[in-house]
């Protein structure tokens, strides 16, 4: 099993205690989801929010200062208001629906330039990409600093959440000694099936870990993504195989940086592999479908990045197959794009066996609102 954190030390943040703080500022759900991955070691080393120094060299480099690889950069936007009323050595209290989520001692406040940024993080500067639409929509002033304390937000399936020192106990006494870590926004379908089985034969266990939060319209509501996988898990894997808990999270859908990121998470929770499959965190056309696993090959993140090919449909060799151990030309071959599975869920057709598991599906057809709708 991997002990090591991201930096060394996987980063613990006490809750909050009384103390004085010279400004009180309001903060927005993802921000408070952002301080709790702090605060329980999701996002080790990170014990706040990124200095110039460290922002200029995520956005160049996808390292921090000192050299550790980290690919987007983390910050608290502010308005003018606080850039005017807070000074570094200040303490700020940070809330979120008027509960105190954190106290943080401002270190550095700073501008920088979102065109600028999004072209080197995203790869793009077109607002039709979801994660350059936010960074353009902010004010471009960050405030930075550590957080001293923090507590966990009001969250749902927070029973149902399992943080690093959660996993990595459960990891030990299981005996696991390689474990997958396994990264997905979707409902399971038999390409993601085939993809965790595939870890299964080569990894003691494998731990699920599901995006939930805040997401674009048109993706799938959190209770249909953990309802569809209580399914399979329950009725096809092994109990003792597989771990399952949920990740609060806001995409970015950075593609080949948001990968680094999803990586990184997974080695603190205590995983030796992940899965990098095809269009890892991307949307659209705006990356390339390998340019994940490509992006993290230039990078010793201390985590076995497994990658996989598409998973598809083979009429000819009638089972699940990759361009790996298949020869048929593209018309034999049935992929499992994001609009033919969602196209089947909507208009309730009945899926291909070599789509969805029938049980699967109903589990997901037994909810009329599949998918987010607005945000």
């Amino acid at each position: 099993m991997n002990l090591s954190a991201h930096g060394g030390k996987l980063v613990n943040i006490p809750d909050v205690s009384d103390r004085e703080a010279h400004h009180t500022i309001e903060v927005s759900y993802g921000t408070a989801i952002r301080i709790m991955n702090m605060k329980m070691g999701i996002l080790s080393p990170l014990k706040g929010f990124m200095g110039e120094s460290d922002f200029h060299s995520v956005v160049e480099n996808q390292r921090l200062e000192n050299g550790l690889p980290w690919s987007i950069p983390y910050t608290l936007d502010i308005g003018e208001k606080e850039f005017r009323c807070v000074r570094a050595g200040d303490t700020v209290r940070l809330s979120q629906n008027s509960g105190v989520i954190a106290i943080m001692d401002v270190t550095d406040i700073y501008r920088y330039d979102r065109i600028e940024y999004c072209r080197k993080v995203f790869g793009t500067t077109s607002t039709d990409h979801p994660g350059v639409r936010n960074i353009r929509e902010s004010t471009g002033i960050c405030m930075a600093g550590e957080i001293k304390s923090a507590n966990l937000p009001e969250i749902p399936f927070l029973k149902e959440t399992l943080f690093p020192v959660d996993t990595r106990q459960i990891f030990l006494e299981r005996g696991w000694k390689t474990v997958t870590g396994f990264q997905t926004r979707n409902v399971p379908h038999r390409g993601h099936e085939e993809m965790q089985r595939t870890a299964l034969r080569v990894t003691d266990g494998i731990f699920i870990n599901p995006v939930i939060g805040k997401k674009k319209p048109g993706d799938y509501r959190d209770e249909i993504i953990m309802k569809s996988y209580d399914t399979l898990i329950n009725n096809y894997y092994p109990s003792n195989r597989v771990l399952f808990s949920p990740l609060h999270y806001e995409m970015s859908y950075g593609g080949p940086r948001e990968a680094m990121i999803h990586a990184i998470m997974r080695k603190n929770f205590g995983c030796t592999h992940f899965v990098v499959g095809r269009d890892h965190a991307g949307i659209g056309n705006f990356y390339g479908p390998y340019d994940a696993q490509k992006n993290l090959q230039a990078f010793e993140l201390g985590i076995e990045i497994m990658n996989m090919d598409e998973v598809f449909y083979c009429k000819k060799c009638e089972q699940l197959a990759t361009s790996r151990d298949c020869s048929h030309v593209d018309g034999d071959r049935v992929h499992f794009s994001g609009t033919m599975v969602r196209d089947t869920l909507k208009n309730g057709l009945s899926p291909e066996t070599y789509l969805f598991r029938k049980d699967v599906y109903e589990t997901i057809n037994r909810h009329d609102n599949k998918f987010v709708e607005r945000v």
